[in-house]
């Protein structure tokens, strides 16, 4: 660190965008229960799952971005036909999005040209396949026009070091999948992890947004833990990749996950932390060697903005 930092920590945000479509339970159920009524979801003219625009303003009000991980998953009909009667099969599979849609596409540029920034979410047997890496970042860039330097594994799949050698050949230069699904706290120590001892690194930890919202049965004891964890990345000088799905923000299924985000953000700013894309933090951290510290550093020595 070569002076006085302004931030005491990092909190980096980025989305998941696992649906942008609430299609895959209206048509299961529809299928399983033989209700022709759940059709109305798969038909209707609303879409409420896509929560673009509301995480755009929450984080505009705040002066933030963030990173939206974008899934290229396969096609149910490319599965093993076990699959197409499974319902692991029909949540895996099906209701997903095609990068090259129109809207969709037009979505992506639209983030990317603000100053959000577009990373990889790893599909469900990418971590299997050494080549599906490739596959899918090419296929996104082509849409959006931009490079993509991040990835997160869709359900955290992943088998160290393999599956980050793959992602290196494959032209990525961060992970933020160490993670877990009900545990808040940081298990993989508080610094950046450089797996091969170069430009490639791995963040310590992701806090993912149902583990927080499943830590406690009232929402106050659940703003309590997030405050909890940010102190611990503060005290450790560390950083924290928050993990809020793209479709979260829909209040009947997932009441008070906006809320709960929004606030961790006000958190983490008020006790003076940098709050961004994770690939910002990324360009900021001198390669190969570089630590967290020189980040916060890098970062209010240029006064970069939290955006990429």
């Amino acid at each position: 660190m070569t002076g006085q930092s302004d931030y005491s920590f990092a909190l980096c945000l980025s989305h998941d965008v696992d649906r942008v479509y609430k299609t895959h339970q209206y048509l299961y159920n529809a299928i399983s229960d033989r209700d022709i009524g759940e059709l109305r979801g798969t038909f209707g003219s609303k879409n409420p799952y896509w929560q673009f625009e509301r995480f755009m303003a929450i984080e505009s009000g705040l002066g933030v971005r963030s990173s939206f991980n974008v899934l290229d998953e396969i096609h149910l009909s490319d599965r093993p036909m076990s699959e197409w009667v499974s319902k692991r099969g029909w949540m895996l599979y099906t209701g997903r999005y095609d990068v090259t849609d129109r809207a969709i596409a037009s979505t992506f540029r639209t983030l990317d040209n603000l100053g959000w920034e577009i990373g990889l979410h790893g599909s469900y047997t990418s971590s299997e396949n050494s080549g599906r890496f490739g596959y899918e970042k090419e296929r996104i860039e082509s849409v959006v026009n931009t490079e993509i330097i991040g990835n997160r594994q869709h359900h955290w799949r992943l088998s160290p070091p393999e599956t980050w050698k793959h992602l290196r050949d494959a032209g990525i230069k961060y992970d933020t999948s160490l993670g877990d699904s009900t545990a808040m706290d940081f298990q993989h120590g508080y610094d950046l992890i450089r797996p091969f001892d170069d430009e490639f690194v791995v963040f310590p930890w992701s806090l993912m947004d149902h583990a927080v919202m499943g830590s406690a049965k009232s929402t106050d004891e659940v703003l309590a833990n997030c405050q909890r964890v940010l102190e611990d990345a503060r005290d450790n000088s560390s950083v924290l990749v928050a993990d809020w799905h793209s479709n979260v923000l829909y209040e009947p299924e997932y009441p008070d996950y906006a809320r709960v985000y929004e606030d961790l953000i006000e958190r983490a700013l008020d006790m003076g932390a940098w709050v961004g894309p994770p690939g910002t933090f990324y360009e900021a951290v001198p390669q190969p060697d570089g630590t967290i510290a020189d980040a916060l550093d890098n970062l209010s020595s240029t006064g970069r903005e939290a955006r990429v």
